[in-house]
Order: C-alpha cells, then sequence, then structure tokens
C-alpha cells in the first residue's frame, strides 16, 4: 500500500486508539441521539464520524488528500468494485442465516433495525440517509482516518483483515457481523490496492442501495404484523443456492481492482467453491423440506357471490411445533381473507391479504396437535375472480 510522505506521523497503535475513541463517541453520545431524536440523531452520528475524520488529520497534522485519497477511476476499477458488492452481498444473506441459527436471540434486530430506518422514510430519503451519507461518512473515517494508521504494515492482507474486524465491530450487532466484517474487508481491499477511496464509497453506496431497494420492493407484500423472528436454519440452503456465483464474482472483482496481483488458480478455486456452495444448498433444501413440510398445495376456484367464507384446505399436526405459514395470492385484486382455525376452537391466523405487485402473507406460528381448517372470506368487489392461492406450512 502506499505510504503516506510523512509515516511516521501515524503508527498502528494509533489507529486502534482512534476506533476506540469513535466507539466510545458513538455508545456514549451517538447512539443516545438515535435512541431520542431517531433518524436526526442517525444523521448527526453520520456527520460526527465525517467530523472526526477530518478533526483528526489536523490534529495529527497530516495530508488530507494522502489519508482520503481522491483519483479518477479506471472503468476496469469501477466494473471491478461493482463485481465484488454484487458477489459479496448474496453470500452476506448466507452469513447472516448462519449467525441466525448459531444465535437465534439476534435475529430481533431484523425488526428493530427496519422500523428504526424505514417507517418514517420515503424510498428517495432511504436512499440518501441509509445508501449516500454513510457511504461517505463511515469511509472517510474507515478506510480514510483509521486506515492510513496501518499503512506501515508490511503484509496487504493484514490491513485488511483488522479493517474487516474494525468494521465489524463498529456496527454493533452479532447478527450482522460477519457480513460486516466481510464487507469491510473488500472495501479495504480496494483502498488498500488502489488507494482510492472512491472506489469504497462507490462500493458502500451500491452495497446499502441493494439493500434499501429490496426493502421497499418488499413492503408492497410485506405483512406488518408478521412476527420479527425468523427461522434462518430453513433459509441457509436457499441462500446457498442464491450465492453460488458469489465466489466466481468476487474473484472476477479482485481481478480487475488489482490485474497485477492475480493468480489464476483462484478461479478454479472459486469455481469449486461455487459448486460446493450449490450442491450443499440444494441437500439442505430436499432435506428442510421432507422434514419440516406440513402443506404444500395450490388451489383455485372461481368466486361466488355466495361465497362468503369458503374452507378450501386442511391440515393436520400430530405434535406441538413452530412452523412458517406462507400464502401467496395470484389473479386476484378484490379483497380476501384468510383464516386457520383447529378443530380444538383455535385461531392461528385470520389476516387480510394486502394489496400489492404481489400479494403475500408470511407468518411463524406455534401450532398444537390438532386437525386444522384453512378458509377465505372475500369481499363483494372479488365476484366473479379466479383467485389462486398457494399455501406453503412448513
Amino acid at each position: 500500500m502506499e505510504k503516506l510522505s510523512n509515516q511516521g506521523r501515524l503508527r498502528p497503535w494509533m489507529g486502534i486508539v482512534l476506533f476506540a475513541a469513535v466507539m466510545a463517541l458513538f455508545i456514549f453520545a451517538f447512539a443516545p441521539l438515535q435512541q431520542n431524536l431517531g433518524i436526526p440523531g442517525l444523521l448527526i452520528t453520520e456527520f460526527g464520524f465525517l467530523a472526526v475524520a477530518v478533526i483528526y488529520c489536523l490534529i495529527r497534522k497530516v495530508k488530507i488528500r494522502e489519508v482520503f485519497p481522491v483519483k479518477k477511476p479506471k472503468v476496469r476499477e469501477i466494473f471491478g468494485s461493482i463485481l465484488l458488492v454484487l458477489g459479496a452481498f448474496p453470500l452476506s444473506l448466507v452469513l447472516v442465516a448462519l449467525t441466525g441459527t448459531i444465535f437465534p436471540w439476534s435475529t430481533s434486530e431484523v425488526g428493530d433495525l427496519s422500523s428504526f430506518l424505514y417507517e418514517s422514510l420515503n424510498y428517495p430519503m432511504a436512499v440518501i440517509v441509509v445508501a449516500l451519507i454513510p457511504a461517505i461518512s463511515e469511509e472517510a473515517i474507515h478506510r480514510g482516518a483509521i486506515l492510513s494508521n496501518f499503512r506501515s504494515l508490511k503484509r496487504d492482507w493484514l490491513i485488511v483483515l483488522i479493517m474487516g474486524l474494525l468494521f465489524g465491530i463498529n456496527h454493533m450487532s452479532v447478527l450482522r457481523f460477519l457480513t460486516t466484517m466481510f464487507l469491510g474487508m473488500l472495501l479495504s481491499f480496494v483502498v488498500v490496492k488502489r488507494n482510492n477511496i472512491i472506489l469504497s464509497m462507490l462500493m458502500h453506496f451500491t452495497n446499502n442501495f441493494i439493500s434499501v431497494t429490496i426493502t421497499y420492493l418488499l413492503s408492497d407484500f410485506a405483512n406488518a404484523s408478521a412476527p420479527s423472528s425468523i427461522d434462518y436454519s430453513s433459509l441457509i440452503g436457499g441462500y446457498l443456492v442464491f450465492a453460488f456465483a458469489s465466489p466466481v464474482l468476487i474473484t472476477l472483482g479482485m481481478m480487475l481492482v488489482n490485474p497485477e496481483g492475480h493468480k489464476k488458480t483462484r478461479f478454479l478455486y472459486a469455481g469449486i467453491l461455487s459448486a460446493v456452495m450449490f450442491i450443499t444448498g440444494i441437500v439442505l433444501n430436499v432435506a428442510t423440506s421432507t422434514k419440516n413440510m406440513l402443506l404444500n398445495s395450490t388451489v383455485g376456484y372461481t368466486v361466488a357471490a355466495e361465497d362468503d367464507d369458503s374452507a378450501i384446505l386442511d391440515f393436520t399436526v400430530d405434535e406441538d411445533r413452530e412452523a412458517t405459514v406462507v400464502v401467496i395470492l395470484t389473479n386476484a385484486g378484490g379483497d380476501y381473507k384468510v383464516s386457520i382455525d383447529g378443530d380444538k376452537g383455535s385461531n392461528i391466523i385470520n389476516a387480510e391479504v394486502p394489496q400489492g405487485a404481489v400479494r403475500m402473507l408470511t407468518y411463524k406460528v406455534s401450532l398444537q396437535a390438532d386437525h386444522y381448517v384453512i378458509s377465505v372470506e372475500t369481499g363483494d368487489n372479488a365476484i366473479g375472480e379466479n383467485p389462486q392461492f398457494q399455501i406453503t406450512i412448513q
């Protein structure tokens, strides 16, 4: 990695001290502001990170243009950086699922974080607050001020590893530690190899932009009353299949960003890892479906005027268990309410199917040993429609 013109002013131990100071500032000042003020507190936090990064440079009397190296990136470098993000994003889902499986209590973070970030922000504002501003401020403090202290280390991989660990710790999330650590390593990799913070800012923005966009696309059919607890163990197989190309994409991105350090054998290793991920994902999916499936059926019918409440399916549970219920409604624009009732008098679900591009209900429920009936109540505006219900319970 390129050295500062006055390297002696910044040493690795200073980077640790700076990171500790940033964490203390976050815990004792910024976090309470976020809790009390919400989004304004988040903005204060982000701009605070940026201010700390600049002030640190002034105090240590180092050149800002070297701590925050800005260059015109090559097209190859931009394309490679984007590929790194596109490869890392699906893989991050696998890492989150693994963490959620090992530490199931950490999954409560999902609902809390989504509520904090998205309940009061429309899509354009979310892109600015969640994607654009953190891409500038967090990169300034991490890949700028903090990373600059480690430039004297002779091994680039050690810098990348340290910066990844610090980035993961900074987010103070058990569920997201591995994925933020991995992202931090990739962001640090491009700065270490190309000495251009513009590339890491672009990557950071792209990663967060994808998250924001997916969240708002899913909000059309996300059920607000669904529990925040998620059974991640059942998702690992699907995520592995979804992310099977990630090793190849990341290897290709690394080659484009740092062609002089690329080795052709990396594609062989990436291909083998991709194949292992794909096969493992398929096996886990089959095993999970076979073990947990209670019902997987599609029902279609024509709504008549007298169809106020129709029983469409039934199933039996032999022993008490937890289950995930997914109801997808297609070919219908009217009002529909789905109910699941047990013979012993229990009501498991009684919810309207939301409107949207995809009409979907998702619930995690506790089922007692009983016989259950799935019924659909239709509104007057549904008469004459031919709804298709795909219902999965596992």
